[in-house]
């Protein structure tokens, strides 16, 4: 059951709720507990002792997921048939299923983050600064990561390669970025994780919105399902995104590499769709969806001679193009985009 002193409401009169959200319930989701937020200003915290009411009712591409139709949990009215069909297919119900959901995309994104090989095909000015670094016969170790590719001072180094991964999406570049943030890895996975700051970082952000929130027994970890308005300069019309979110901090199990007693994290994030085709329900003709394949943020702290807080940030982004958007527009406004995601998170802590 819910205990309500961990819950924190909006008394205000006349606010105009949210017409992206629902009323605050629990729910057995992701065998925890699941709750939706009336308003955009509202913080809900809740135990995690599960409470049957209703599903969240999301489905998610798994077509790279690797995962079993025997791990699926289904309605019982499904049959075996049923379940070794969605397993196989592209679509996976998010209820019931949401902790399996989450582990798989840890492990892409973890891969992806920490993959240092050559399948990734440095930006001109990212191949600059790794030649002279390697050419340097003095280099200062303060303030840069143990390792490989390790970002350095201002420098933000931006990767693209083809997506490993067959299946829906494939033709779409993948994208990495890695720059030093000015900050400890916990304050910028909380400026990540909170919606409410967004505008800060992300000047083509319209809002984001916790539609579902769901806490564990560690406040170090989260997920929800998130919907969200932005305005790129390259598109006519506000890009809308419902997508799964899951943050958490590193373990010794993830094999990521940190730097020595310093902290990690990561966050996951991939689109979710209201029905099994995976398109929206309904038409807006005011805005267009958009859709993340996989979106991945890997922090971790960078020990410094001083002990001046500072932490390193990788991104993924695997994003389809919206329709209209050549692909290799898309490609470069990705790289352009990348670029200035790491600055403006830094930005945040330099003021």
């Amino acid at each position: 059951m819910i205990d309500e002193s961990w819950l924190q409401h909006d008394s205000g009169e006349g606010d105009g709720l949210d017409p992206l959200a629902i009323e605050v319930e629990a729910s057995a989701s992701f065998n925890n507990t699941f709750v939706t937020v009336a308003k955009l200003d509202n913080f809900v915290r809740v135990h995690t002792k599960p409470k049957m009411v209703k599903r969240s009712n999301s489905f998610i591409r798994a077509h790279d997921l690797n995962i079993s139709g025997h791990d699926l949990q289904m309605d019982d009215e499904r049959t075996d048939r049923d379940t070794s069909d969605r397993a196989n297919g592209s679509m996976v119900c998010v209820d019931r299923n949401g902790q399996l959901v989450m582990n798989a995309l840890v492990e892409i994104g973890l891969a992806e983050a920490s993959d240092e090989s050559s399948r990734w095909v440095a930006t001109s000015s990212t191949a600059s600064v790794l030649k002279k670094r390697s050419s340097s016969k003095r280099r200062s170790k303060t303030g840069m990561g143990p390792w490989k590719n390790a970002a350095h001072g201002k420098d933000v180094l931006v990767w693209s390669s083809k997506c490993f991964r067959p299946g829906h999406g494939e033709e779409y570049p993948v994208v990495k970025a890695r720059g030093l943030i000015f900050a400890s890895a916990k304050e910028v996975v909380d400026l990540l994780k909170d919606s409410r700051r967004v505008g800060l970082y992300n000047k083509s952000s319209l809002g984001r919105k916790d539609k579902f929130v769901l806490t564990t027994n560690s406040m170090d970890s989260e997920a929800k399902i998130m919907s969200s308005l932005t305005k790129p300069p390259i598109v006519r019309k506000p890009l809308e995104c419902l997508s799964l979110f899951h943050a958490r901090q590193l373990t010794e199990g993830d094999n990521v590499e940190l730097d020595g007693k310093g902290k990690g994290f990561v966050t996951v994030g991939r689109s979710v769709w209201e029905n099994e085709e995976g398109e929206p329900d309904g038409s807006n003709s005011s805005t267009i969806r958009c859709e993340i394949l996989l979106s991945v943020n890997l922090v971790r702290d960078v020990s410094t001679a001083d002990g001046t807080r500072l932490c390193e940030l990788t991104i993924i982004t695997h994003v389809v193009s919206p329709a209209g958007i050549p692909l290799f527009i898309g490609k470069k406004a990705a790289l352009t985009a990348a670029d200035g995601f790491i600055k403006d998170v830094r930005a945040v802590f330099e003021k």
